[in-house]
């Protein structure tokens, strides 16, 4: 069956990584960008969680895992160097209603993450549905060279000059085709107005 693509609201929302290396790092970083209640179970952590556990974006839990832990938890992603405990946690949170992840493990998934391309509110997101990750990653490389740091404020401004349209002019079909023409212009522009109206005194 083929997947449904989805951007999760994770505000509000209590997120698990079971994990503390290089890979639960990846995991977790790309969670901060949108969640705030993170924990991280792991006895050992990398520089970087241990950084971000003292600058209050995380809580570390310095324990193994034990059974009970999925419980409360939105969002679980296992990402432990043994497959075994990878399950067990995949299997108990989706068990509790909770959205799962076992690094490297599809079948013991009911989401995947994405490669992401982020630029500010503009994101692209890619998946092989846990075939390949690395053509994901792949993908994003050229992605994130087709659509450069110029789409975040790009965007930005799309959002501003969206919400003017909508409070000036009434619903309709010439209000639609103006937001679709503003989205047609060149992002550049954009950036290099904001770029010199930064140095005007």
């Amino acid at each position: 069956m083929s997947l449904y693509p989805v951007f999760l609201k994770l505000n509000g929302r209590k997120v698990l990584v079971i994990g503390g290396g290089s890979v639960a790092e990846q995991k977790i970083e790309g969670v901060l960008h949108a969640a705030a209640d993170v924990t991280v179970v792991s006895p050992r952590v990398t520089d970087r969680i241990r950084r971000w556990a003292e600058e209050g974006r995380l809580q570390q839990v310095a324990a193994e895992y034990r059974a009970g832990m999925v419980l409360g938890y939105f969002l679980v992603i296992a990402a432990t160097d043994s497959e075994p405990v990878n399950r067990a946690v995949s299997e108990e949170a989706r068990e509790a209603g909770a959205l799962a992840n076992a690094v490297d493990d599809p079948d013991y998934c009911n989401f995947f993450a994405p490669a992401v391309v982020k630029r500010g509110d503009f994101q692209i997101a890619i998946s092989t549905g846990g075939a390949s990750p690395a053509l994901a990653q792949h993908v994003r490389c050229q992605l994130e060279e087709q659509y450069g740091v110029e789409y975040g404020p790009w965007t930005a401004w799309l959002g501003r000059a969206r919400d003017l349209l909508r409070q000036a002019l009434p619903r309709g079909e010439n209000r639609k085709q103006m937001i679709r023409m503003m989205a047609l212009g060149r992002p550049q522009e954009v950036s290099d107005h904001h770029t010199n109206g930064a140095n005007d005194g």
